[in-house]
């Protein structure tokens, strides 16, 4: 399974929580009720290879994670050339294991 929902920021953002809202809705169609955790679950930081044919050199990535609510079952509408598949899964299969522990705290 791919990375969840996500993207960069726009010009237009003023907050992380922000973008990371707007991302959401924009390629999954889904629709946040509220927080599940105070401030970002977890930052990622990490190197991005150089790739030539985008003309990006090598680079360091900051994942800002939050997490989101919603009322019970929500449609799903994906942004196909942003998204190809999406699944729910138990919290238990999360391998990054900070990241799971922060989401069992917050859940």
């Amino acid at each position: 399974m791919g990375p969840p929902p996500g993207g960069h920021l726009e010009p237009e953002d003023t907050t992380l929580v922000g973008a990371a809202l707007r991302e959401l809705t924009e390629e999954t169609g889904v629709s946040a009720e509220g927080f599940a955790a105070d401030g970002p679950l977890h930052i990622d930081v990490h190197t991005i290879p150089e790739n030539p044919a985008k003309g990006e050199p090598e680079h360091r990535h900051i994942d800002v994670r939050f997490l989101f609510r919603t009322g019970g079952a929500v449609p799903v509408t994906l942004q196909e050339e942003e998204v190809t598949g999406y699944a729910w899964r138990p919290v238990e299969s999360i391998a990054d294991e900070t990241l799971r522990a922060r989401v069992l705290a917050a859940l």
